[in-house]
C-alpha cells in the first residue's frame, strides 16, 4: 500500500486548517474532508490513523512554519543589544499568534472542553514553541552573556508563557474590546523585566 505523496500530505493538513477554520472540532469530519481534498477517506485514515494525529500533525507544522519564520540571528547587527534580538523574536512570535488567532482560538475553546485536545496541543505547540527561546538563550549563554546559574530551559518557558498568556488575555478574553495594546511598549516592558533577572551584569 501507497502512503500519501508529499503533495497530498500537504492538501490534507491544507484542507484540515481550512476546516478548522470554519467547524468547531466536533463537526470536521472524514467526509468533509475528503470532499475538500479530493483524497480518499481510506488513504487518509491510513496515512494518519485518527483525527488526533491529524490535528498533531496540524500543530506541528503550524510550529515549523513559526520557527522558521522566528529565526534569530546568529549575529548581531552593529549597536544591537540582547535585549533588542529578544524584542524582535517575541515580536515575530507575536505576529505568528496574530496571524493564526483564528485557528489558536477554535483549539483553545476545544480544550476547554476536552482535555485530550488540550494535552495535544500543550505537548506540540507550548512545549516545543518553548524550544525556541530556550535555543536563543542557550547560545546568548554559551557567550557569557547570562548568569551561570541561569536555567534556559526554565527561563524559555517563562518568557513563552508571559507572551502566550498576554495573548491570549488580549485576543480572546476580551481585553482588544476594552483597550488598545501598544505591541511595541508592552514587549519592551516585558523583554527589559525578564532580562533583568538573567542577564549578566
Amino acid at each position: 500500500m501507497k502512503a500519501l505523496d508529499s503533495d497530498q500530505q500537504r492538501a490534507v493538513l491544507d484542507g484540515a486548517m481550512q476546516l478548522f477554520g470554519q467547524y468547531d472540532l466536533k463537526d470536521i469530519s472524514l467526509d468533509k474532508l475528503t470532499r475538500l481534498t479530493g483524497i480518499p477517506a481510506f488513504d487518509i485514515l491510513r496515512e494518519y490513523h485518527s483525527s488526533d494525529n491529524i490535528l498533531r500533525a496540524v500543530l506541528e507544522r503550524e510550529l515549523e512554519l513559526m520557527a522558521a519564520a522566528a529565526q534569530a540571528p546568529e549575529l548581531r547587527m552593529p549597536g544591537e543589544t540582547l535585549g533588542d534580538e529578544l524584542h524582535v523574536l517575541a515580536g515575530v512570535i507575536l505576529d505568528q499568534y496574530r496571524k493564526r488567532s483564528k485557528f489558536l482560538s477554535k483549539i483553545l475553546n476545544e480544550a476547554m472542553h476536552n482535555s485530550q485536545v488540550g494535552a495535544l496541543f500543550y505537548s506540540t505547540f507550548i512545549v516545543q514553541g518553548r524550544l525556541l527561546f530556550s535555543e536563543f538563550l542557550k547560545v546568548r549563554k554559551q557567550r557569557d552573556e547570562l548568569r551561570n546559574e541561569v536555567d534556559v530551559e526554565a527561563a524559555g518557558a517563562m518568557f513563552l508563557a508571559s507572551l502566550t498568556g498576554m495573548f491570549i488575555m488580549y485576543e480572546f478574553f476580551g481585553g482588544n474590546k476594552v483597550e488598545p495594546l501598544d505591541d511595541e511598549r508592552m514587549l519592551t516592558q516585558m523583554c527589559d523585566t525578564f532580562l533583568r533577572g538573567v542577564i549578566k551584569r
